[in-house]
């Protein structure tokens, strides 16, 4: 895609994803924000985006919409990379948009490396 950092690959009907580069700003960054086409970012696409926020530095906001019977309910999954205060405002700041988050459990994970 030209004029951009996104390989051809990342457009949205191969990534699963609308990625934007410069559609919103925190403390002065561009923030990545990347939002599902679909229920849910794909993991390769989820993947690339998390190496691409830490590769430039940006923080990286991706949103994933919840569905019910009917469709999009209005609630949303919210991932982020970036500070603790980046998370607390991208959650305002969506809210204010009237979408309103599921809450999300965030557990340390541990890796243990077992001899082979």
């Amino acid at each position: 895609m030209e004029g951009t950092l996104l390989p051809p690959n990342m457009r949205p009907d191969q990534s699963g994803a609308i990625v934007m580069m410069n559609q919103l700003q925190w403390q002065n960054e561009d923030v990545i924000v990347a939002v599902a086409t679909g229920a849910r970012i794909p993991a390769r696409t989820f993947h690339w985006l998390c190496s691409l926020a830490k590769l430039t530095d940006r923080p990286l906001v991706m949103v994933e919409f919840k569905q019910d019977a009917q469709g999009f309910n209005g609630e949303f999954n919210l991932h982020t990379i970036g500070p603790d205060d980046f998370k607390e405002t991208m959650v305002v700041y969506f809210s204010q948009k009237g979408f309103t988050p599921t809450p999300v459990l965030n557990q340390p994970r541990v890796v243990e490396l077992t001899p082979l």
